[in-house]
């Protein structure tokens, strides 16, 4: 009797022990990561000023007693300076305004009628602008636009007279972050400046239909 005991004792082990060697452990399921935002690294938010040179493509026209003398382009190099501030908001938008001022080399010279000849032009111009963009982290995509000022002149025969051109001036443009404070850019900018007449050096001498064209450089630092 105890030899049958044992024997099925025996048998009822080997079962189990087949019955354990054919079930197949299931692997737990690996906790859900959230993917990782990476935030921006870099802000456009502060005060910056720079230095910016280009190209100015420039048209007006030259009137003498209702007569047209000159419709000529005072294209020119450009030297000059900004300064302004930027806000960046949470959703990467950037509100600004900035100013400028640069030198302009574009001077022409206008034959009103022997033995007059007059060099006309010129030589500043400045703006003070509002600025909108979005920020891809370094990159600074914006549109600008404001008022504009330019100083004109006629020279010639002690008949000298400089008259301020005012008017409006639309663009955009790109910024680049090239550390956490320097910046380099391009921008490109359309001015109406309008007319100006030159009475008080030349009765009947009037410049009008002023715009530009300008394609700038600019390298920046941000505090």
């Amino acid at each position: 009797m105890k030899k049958i005991l044992l024997a099925s004792a025996a048998f009822v082990a080997m079962g189990a022990a087949a019955q354990a060697a054919d079930v197949v452990m299931t692997p737990a399921a690996e906790p859900y990561v959230a993917p990782q935002v990476i935030p921006q690294t870099f802000s456009w938010t502060g005060f910056y000023l720079g230095g910016t040179g280009g190209y100015d493509w420039a048209t007006a026209n030259l009137n003498f007693n209702g007569t047209q003398v000159g419709s000529d382009d005072f294209d020119g190099g450009k030297l000059g300076g900004f300064a302004g501030y930027n806000y960046q908001f949470s959703n990467n938008v950037v509100l600004g305004v900035e100013g400028e001022l640069d030198y302009n080399w574009n001077e022409q010279d206008y034959n009103v009628g022997a033995p007059f000849t007059v060099k006309a032009g010129s030589d500043w111009e400045g703006s003070v602008r509002a600025r909108l963009g979005y920020a891809f982290d370094k990159a600074l995509i914006y549109a600008t636009g404001g008022w504009a000022i330019a100083n004109g002149y006629i020279d010639g025969a002690g008949l000298d007279q400089d008259q301020a051109f005012n008017g409006w001036t639309v663009g955009a443009g790109v910024d680049y972050a090239l550390s956490n404070n320097v910046f380099a850019g391009l921008e490109y900018r359309y001015t109406d400046f309008g007319k100006k007449d030159f009475d008080g050096a030349l009765t009947g001498f009037e410049a009008k239909d002023y715009t530009s064209n300008r394609v700038m450089a600019r390298v920046g630092y941000k505090f």
